[in-house]
Parts: structure tokens; C-alpha cells; sequence
């Protein structure tokens, strides 16, 4: 066999690999339907499937990576461009027209950012969401047929919400029981930066003898390194006349990590070291310095029930048998997007306490709730 002869067989037999390589590519590149565990579905084209996941690009989200786990089934999507193997380019940019206007990705990240910050309920969330994402799906047809036409232009979402929560036990037979209890979250966000106040108070008399006086105030500050990872800065203070705290403050910073971040589900953990200073009723004070492990978990269950819960675990440094522990759950019906009927536990657990005064403390509250 000639020198020639030899040297087409190889250009041949690179050429057969250039194709089937070019041929494999082209699958991956086939639009694709995922649906998703817990109900959402996402359009798109397959990128890459790897060990426990698939990589697919969409027209909201930009590149995504799935867990099979949280994948229930995939449908392959055909349509004439899929066929021809070609993407539809926009005329003005050069950019593929399945891609959304930058606008549109804007508005999507901060209707989210908005949720999970508490600034909108479940349903006003699912409503304004579904109402962007068909916004998108008329956009695209219109930018594969002929020149974009540049989207309205909407105010973003106002960077500050708040909620009011108003709640009383009242009770006159054998015992007269008067209690009050209110509540106010105001929040801040402008991403990478989410502040959030809380503020509560407690008053009460049973039979003309006060019963409950307390107040505690947070303030956090988060900020994102990364779509996971955050970092969190949190101080309080507040009283409890009926647990003989004259006063108290706390202060501590750490890391946030979030495990979750779906549309119906948020879970998040935390850790770090928190400073404490009690000044108990006779002048008694105490200094303490805390390991701090948190998490954090909102649920929407459907448009109409919301379930949230947060627990914190603070062991002292150098002593793990003295510690605090609080848990708090709240359970919402929403009556409309701003009017909410809320029932709220909490649990106080302190090793360190005046005397007399029980280690542990439960608030059971029922009140109604306005967003703003």
C-alpha cells in the first residue's frame, strides 16, 4: 500500500471520529422537559448528564446542575430548529434568541431574592412568578421570527417590606386574664445585602398582678459571597420583668450556608460564636461566650399555608453543659396577600437563670398579621 494510500485512510478515519463526535454534541444539545419532584418543570437543552446529575441550559435560570434525586422525569423536546441543529440568533446582538433579554433574569432574581427575604407571601410569589415566566415565553417566539422588541420596562421591587402582628388572650370568669402581644419584622434587601429587624412584646395582668413584661429585639445582616454560601452578622437586647432579666444584649457574627433554595422550600444552616451579657434583678450579672449552630426552614405548602422554623443551640465555650436553646415555628393562613392568621410557638431553654425563675419558658401566640 502506498504512502498516499495509507495517508487518506487516516484522514478518513478522522474525519468518521470528527462526526460521530460532532453527531454525540448534537444530541446533547436536543431541548429537553425536567420535571421536577416537587412540581416545578424546566425547558431547556441537555448540556452534559454526569454521575447523580444533569447539566442543562435555560432560558430563565442560565446553566443549571440537577441532582437526579430531585429529578421525576425528562421528556426530549423536538421542534424545526432542534432538527436543523441550528439556535435562532437575535439580529441586533448576535445572541441566541432562545436566551431571554437580560432584563427579564434581572427581574426573576430579585422577585426571589424579594420571597426569601419575606417581603412577599406564597401566593402573591406563585402569582407574580407565573405571570414573568409566560411574560418570557411570548418574548422568545418574537425573537426567533424578527428583530426584538425591547420588553417594558417594570420598577423593580421595592427594596424595603414590613409586617405587623397583633395578638390578644383575654379571659374574665374565675380569673381575669388581659394579655397583649405585637410584633414587627421590617426588612432591607439589595442584593448581596438582606437586613432584617425583628421586634416583640409581651404584656399581660391575671387578676390585676402583671403577669408578663417582656420586649426582645433582633437586628441581622446577611451578605452573599456566592448563590450558597453567606455570611451573617446579628445583635439583640431586650428584658423580661417576670423572669427578673433588668436587661440583656447579645452580639456575634459566622457563616450561613444554604442546603435548599427551591421555590416552595428554603432550608439554611449556621454557625458561629455569640458574646452574651445578662444583668439579672439584685445587680447580678452575667458574661458568657457561646458556640452559635442554627437553621432555618420556610416551607410553602400550596399558596395558602406557609410553615416557617428556626432553632438556635448555644453551648458555652469551654463548658457545654451550660447552654440555650430556642426554637420558634410559625404556622400562616393567608387570607390575601397582605392579611395572614398566624399561631406561633416558642420555646426558651436557659441554664442560667435567676433564682427562683424555671430554666424553661413557652409562648404559645395567636394573632393577625399585615404585610406592608
Amino acid at each position: 500500500m502506498s504512502g498516499v494510500q495509507r495517508n487518506r485512510k487516516k484522514l478518513h478515519a478522522w474525519l468518521a471520529l470528527i462526526a460521530v463526535h460532532c453527531f454525540l454534541g448534537s444530541a446533547f444539545a436536543q431541548p429537553i422537559l425536567v420535571y421536577l419532584r416537587n412540581g416545578d418543570r424546566l425547558s431547556g437543552h441537555l448540556v452534559a448528564e454526569e454521575a447523580g446529575q444533569i447539566i442543562i441550559t435555560n432560558a430563565v435560570l442560565g446553566r443549571l446542575a440537577l441532582p437526579l434525586a430531585q429529578v421525576e422525569r425528562r421528556e426530549w423536546r423536538t421542534n424545526q430548529i432542534a432538527a436543523a441543529g441550528q439556535s435562532p440568533t437575535n439580529p441586533a446582538t448576535g445572541q441566541p434568541a432562545s436566551l431571554l433579554p437580560p432584563l427579564a433574569q434581572g427581574r426573576l432574581n430579585d422577585l426571589q431574592a424579594a420571597y426569601l427575604a419575606g417581603q412577599l407571601s406564597a401566593d402573591e410569589y406563585h402569582r407574580q412568578r407565573t405571570k414573568l415566566l409566560a411574560e418570557n415565553a411570548a418574548a422568545v417566539p418574537a425573537q426567533a421570527s424578527a428583530a426584538p422588541k425591547s420588553p417594558p420596562v417594570k420598577p423593580p421591587p421595592s427594596h424595603w417590606s414590613g409586617e405587623v402582628f397583633m395578638g390578644t388572650d383575654l379571659a374574665f370568669s374565675a380569673k381575669d386574664r388581659e394579655l397583649y402581644s405585637g410584633r414587627l419584622k421590617l426588612n432591607y434587601v439589595k442584593m448581596p445585602l438582606r437586613n432584617n429587624l425583628d421586634y416583640l412584646f409581651t404584656y399581660g395582668r391575671t387578676d390585676s398582678e402583671l403577669s408578663a413584661n417582656r420586649m426582645d429585639g433582633l437586628m441581622k445582616t446577611d451578605y452573599d459571597l456566592n448563590p450558597r454560601l453567606y455570611l451573617y452578622s446579628l445583635g439583640a437586647a431586650g428584658y423580661d420583668e417576670i423572669r427578673k432579666i433588668d436587661w440583656r444584649y447579645e452580639l456575634g457574627p459566622g457563616p450561613g450556608y444554604h442546603l435548599f433554595k427551591l421555590t416552595n422550600f428554603l432550608l439554611r444552616v449556621e454557625t458561629g460564636f455569640h458574646y452574651q451579657v445578662q444583668n439579672f434583678e439584685g445587680d447580678r450579672q452575667d458574661e458568657s461566650i457561646y458556640h452559635r449552630l442554627a437553621q432555618e426552614l420556610k416551607w410553602n405548602l400550596g399558596t395558602l399555608f406557609t410553615f416557617d422554623e428556626k432553632a438556635e443551640y448555644l453551648p458555652e465555650v469551654g463548658d457545654f453543659e451550660v447552654y440555650r436553646l430556642r426554637v420558634e415555628a410559625n404556622a400562616r393562613y393567608w387570607l390575601n396577600s397582605h392579611l395572614s392568621l398566624n399561631f406561633t410557638v416558642i420555646n426558651l431553654y436557659d441554664t442560667v437563670t435567676a433564682p427562683g425563675v424555671g430554666q424553661n419558658d413557652l409562648q404559645l401566640r395567636s394573632s393577625i398579621g399585615l404585610k406592608f
